[in-house]
């Protein structure tokens, strides 16, 4: 049975949700665009003396640089696909 093949198969089981593996591989992308917005709406809640202030802004500009990359990184990837399934 040739991979493509399986992955149809695999693709048409109703606990994919009619989901492609295209589809699986970008949410974990997706999530980590969306991170930074869930920091920054934390940190403007926080008062500058507590004490996870410095912390959170440490995690959101990480996060900024994280996400950046993973966008890069999906725009190359765009323009020069991996493989081609036959």
């Amino acid at each position: 049975m040739k991979f493509s093949e399986v992955l149809l198969q695999l693709e048409s089981n109703p606990i994919c949700q009619s989901l492609t593996l295209q589809s699986f591989l970008v949410l974990p992308l997706q999530r980590i665009t969306r991170l930074p917005l869930l920091i920054d709406a934390v940190l403007t809640r926080l008062d500058q003396t507590d004490d996870e202030y410095t912390t959170c802004q440490l995690a959101l500009a990480t996060l900024q640089k994280v996400s950046a990359a993973c966008s890069v990184a999906s725009l190359v990837s765009k323009t020069q696909p991996v493989f081609k399934m036959n």
